[in-house]
């Protein structure tokens, strides 16, 4: 996994690039733990998912992922 840092809308989001093809399942596992998302552009989510990464508002969020998909 690569991990960085970004901004959306301003507000800065924890993102990590995840090497391997579980894509639908960590998309559905984030919907279940973090609740929908409404996309990267709609302001204020607690996750997205865009650019090949999932992005995190909060770090305990993208260390919760990490931890499940490491």
């Amino acid at each position: 996994m690569k991990f960085d840092e970004g901004r959306v809308f301003g507000a800065r989001y924890y993102t990590v690039e995840p090497v391997g093809n579980n894509w639908w399942e960590m998309e559905c596992w984030c919907f279940d733990t973090f609740g929908v998302s409404e996309g990267a552009f709609e302001p204020s989510q607690r996750w997205y998912m865009n650019d090949r990464k999932f992005w995190f508002r909060e770090i305990k969020d993208r260390d919760w992922f990490v931890m499940r998909w490491a």
